[in-house]
């Protein structure tokens, strides 16, 4: 290790320890361990951890690394020698005061066809925690919060909010003006506008830094899960709706920090 690394890991402890939650108001470096097994990636972890909360996700993550790994044992136990357990991982933003991660599981574990679903957990940087959904976004768009069951057996904070949905709906497959091609969008406009009766369906959320927003997402009948499109709520409508500022000024200081492409 040279001076220079020395000192720079020092006074990143330093400024943890004397300044609480100054850490977050960084991008955090990560690490990709190895894949859990073939095409099953690992969790980012922070590299070089400097205080308990970033412990404390790098803890987290890799209980999500042991679910993942049962669920696809399960999975390969079941299915046989044509069944596939895969996961893919994008880490869509890592500071300041927040990282946020989504993981997209693809299983054929037997069966008439292959399932797809894709989770997302945020962490707060400050506390090492999940975040609080309720404390960053207004009552109209967290609605019912709950948890449900993902993929991998793992427990994920969904929002079942019927603003939120219009949110998504109203940002969802704009039409064209082009007759054909908004015609082979409708039987998806008509799946996603009504999921599940009249009630809003159950919403994953995360941070998206690079589109500059709160991205949104949920699961259809597989026969049409492929209309599942991810949309994203700009700012601009998030501080419109009552949006926290912690939360929209961490999102603008993320995306300034993205390099220029």
């Amino acid at each position: 290790m040279t001076a220079f690394v020395r000192t720079a890991a020092a006074a990143g402890c330093l400024l943890a320890t004397l300044v609480p939650g100054a850490a977050a108001d960084r991008a955090v470096a990560l690490e990709v361990p190895p894949d859990l097994a073939k095409d099953l990636s690992a969790m980012p972890r922070i590299a070089n951890p400097v205080d308990d909360a970033e412990r404390r996700i790098n803890a987290a993550v890799q209980r999500l690394d042991g679910a993942a790994r049962k669920a696809a044992a399960e999975c390969l136990a079941q299915g046989g020698k044509h069944a596939d357990y895969a996961r893919h991982i994008d880490v869509t933003m890592r500071g300041p005061r927040f990282l946020s991660y989504t993981m997209t599981d693809s299983a054929f574990c037997g069966g008439a066809h292959p399932n797809t679903g894709t989770s997302a957990i945020v962490y707060d940087l400050v506390s090492g925690a999940p975040v609080d959904w309720t404390a960053l976004l207004p009552p109209a768009l967290t609605g019912k919060v709950a948890l449900q069951t993902e993929m991998d057996g793992s427990r994920m904070v969904s929002l079942s909010s019927k603003r939120l949905f219009d949110l998504y709906l109203k940002a969802y497959r704009p039409r064209t003006g082009q007759a054909k091609a908004d015609a082979d969008d409708d039987e998806c406009r008509e799946a996603v506008s009504t999921p599940d009766g009249d009630e809003p369906p159950a919403m994953t959320v995360w941070l998206d830094a690079k589109a500059g927003g709160l991205a949104v997402q949920f699961d259809l009948a597989h026969v049409v899960q492929a209309c599942a499109d991810v949309e994203v709520i700009p700012l601009a409508t998030l501080k419109a709706e009552g949006a926290n500022a912690v939360l929209t000024d961490a999102i603008v200081a993320a995306r300034a920090a993205l390099p220029v492409p």
